[in-house]
């Protein structure tokens, strides 16, 4: 759903009679009754919720459909979507659109469930408009996070701006990322966490963030130590699984402990959507690859161009 405190009816009247029916602000205030200022308001609004979107299309400068077919060699999925131009720098726009397009050739059903990580890429695309209508769909968390102070890492709040866009229903784990041994065994044998994490068996799609490799990285849940020697390899993370450069899987002490989707189940998921951007996360991506952690990857021209430089293979022209 549009989020808004504006009747969504008068948004929707003004932008459609300013923006398709080209009559100036002045006609379209006497066309819905309203005065010139309000309706300079309900069109920033209109703007601002996703209703009216505009695109400045990039000037192609690689062939797209031959990027995606190398990447997808290299890494061994089933699906590359690449957007044009540096999508950290456009809020992720275009990953969000390439994201909507990903769950509309789903066909997600109703009492199906998808699964939905943590991240700062995440917690944006999802919030955004133009995503597909899901009802009776259940967006469900993969992660704790209950008192994370980065809204990226607030995954309850991410499953909810999920759900208001696709009309889906959320499920939300009421538990921190990383219990303590006391809290572990009480959540196993608490009904209502149950409820919900049992839903991760059977899941018909996920989609999931690409951490960044851990050294050097300023974007990091604050439950994982920031200076710990059994992570200074690791090439990133998803779903608070670590693995380094070749994939494999990185602990540190109290890992056990934390609230997550067990990787078995992870790679069980028939489609697992991974979005990542930013040419930093060129080896997060190969290794989580290595690693059969997603099946789909949604990312933008610069970062494609760094996984297959990284890998030494020539660039299309």
């Amino acid at each position: 759903m549009l989020e808004t405190s504006m009747d969504l009816h008068l948004l929707h009247r003004a932008a459609s009679a300013y923006y398709l029916d080209g009559l100036r602000q002045a006609e379209v205030a006497d066309k819905i009754g309203v005065s010139r200022p309000s309706v300079s308001k309900l069109l920033a609004e209109a703007r601002r919720i996703g209703m009216v979107r505009f695109d400045v299309l990039d000037v192609p400068t690689v062939d797209l459909t031959e990027l995606a077919a190398r990447l997808r060699e290299l890494l061994g999925i089933e699906s590359v979507r690449i957007a044009p131009g540096d999508q950290v720098q456009r809020d992720y726009r275009g990953i969000g659109d390439l994201l909507a397009e990903e769950l509309r050739e789903l066909e997600i059903r109703s009492g199906e469930v998808v699964l939905v990580s943590s991240g700062k890429t995440i917690h944006a695309v999802t919030g955004m408009g133009g995503m597909p209508q899901m009802p009776g769909v259940l967006i469900v968390p993969t992660v704790g996070g209950q008192q994370e102070p980065d809204p990226s890492f607030q995954t309850n709040e991410t499953v909810r701006r999920f759900a208001d866009r696709t009309g889906a229903q959320p499920r939300f784990i009421f538990a921190p990322a990383l219990t303590s041994p006391t809290l572990w065994a009480s959540l196993q044998a608490d009904p209502g966490f149950r409820s919900v994490v049992d839903l991760w068996d059977g899941a018909r799609a996920a989609v999931v963030g690409v951490g960044g490799p851990y050294r050097g990285r300023t974007s990091l849940t604050s439950v994982v130590p920031r200076h710990e020697p059994t992570l200074e390899s690791a090439a990133g993370d998803i779903c608070l699984h670590f693995f380094d450069a070749d994939g494999a899987t990185l602990t540190f002490p109290g890992s056990e402990f934390l609230v997550r989707l067990p990787l078995e189940v992870l790679r069980a998921i028939p489609s697992t959507i991974a979005l990542a951007a930013g040419r930093e996360k060129a080896p997060s991506i190969r290794a989580g690859a290595k690693a059969g952690l997603f099946t789909s990857l949604v990312t933008d021209v610069p970062t494609a161009e760094a996984v297959l430089a990284e890998a030494g293979i020539e660039l299309p022209a």
